[in-house]
């Protein structure tokens, strides 16, 4: 089995769309949403993704597709590890009108296999990891292809919405959930079933993921593991590394950002 890897590449000139290449990824990661599109490809082994009690089950040269906000877990489907590319895209990745008209939103993940969308979205990954102009415009051609559409996440309630932004603003900072529900003017009780009903995921486990993914940002821009650990209020290395490979699937040393020039 490869050993495990993940890189995640940003096209200076396609903001809000960044290409992600898994490598032997073998961990189960944790139930989460994306505020962002996904569609990917299964390279190698196979990948499942859970969601509102379903599974789905993508295995090589097999795609997939997570609308933004959809909770959900992933992992390999079987004892070894797996390798995929996705991109993640924002709404603004899209095609001009590509949301408007009758069409539903979609509100489950959903598989495909078709052989010019799979060279399309290598073609997308292949361009944003370069830097090559062409990388929006693949995009948009994959979008058609596998009628992708621009969505944005339920709305939440006042009381969750305050305790998301407080936690967004400074996520190294530590919090408890009846400090939030205070700021929120709410019970503790009364945010906690708000929280998880509105974004899937209990409060202090949102929380937690915000660490990590500041302290996989600074990872990114070079910090060492041990700094970007304490900067992004967790103890040690040690406990970054394993919320890391929960949440990543792979530990932090395995993880790259690139930003082409």
């Amino acid at each position: 089995m490869p050993q495990s890897a993940l890189s995640v590449s940003r096209h200076p000139g396609a903001p809000g769309l960044e290409a992600v290449c898994g490598v032997g990824v073998a961990a189960d990661i944790v139930r989460h949403a994306h505020a962002r599109s996904i569609v990917g490809l299964c390279l190698g082994g196979g990948r499942r993704i859970t969601a509102g009690g379903g599974v789905f089950e993508a295995g090589p040269g097999q795609g997939f597709v997570i609308p933004p906000g959809v909770v959900h877990a992933c992992a390999p489907a079987g004892d070894a590890g797996h390798s995929y590319v996705a991109l993640a895209a924002s709404a603004a990745c899209f095609p001009p009108g590509r949301g408007d008209g009758e069409a539903a939103v979609e509100v489950w993940p959903r598989l495909w296999r078709d052989r010019q969308a799979a060279e399309l979205l290598l073609a997308t990954a292949a361009a944003v990891s370069s830097g090559d102009g062409r990388a929006l415009r693949f995009f948009q051609a994959l979008a058609a292809r596998l009628d992708l559409r621009p969505a944005s996440p339920p709305p939440l309630h006042a009381a969750t919405r305050r305790a998301k932004a407080a936690i967004d603003a400074a996520p190294a900072e530590p919090v408890t959930v009846a400090g939030l529900a205070g700021l929120a003017g709410v019970s503790p009780y009364h945010l906690e079933r708000l929280f998880r009903r509105d974004l899937g995921v209990p409060l202090l486990d949102y929380a937690l993921s915000r660490r990590v993914a500041l302290a996989a940002l600074r990872i990114g821009e070079g910090e060492e593991i041990c700094e970007a650990a304490l900067a992004a209020g967790f103890c040690d290395q040690s406990h970054l590394s394993r919320q890391f490979r929960r949440r990543m699937g792979v530990p932090p040393g395995r993880y790259r950002v690139s930003r082409p020039s």
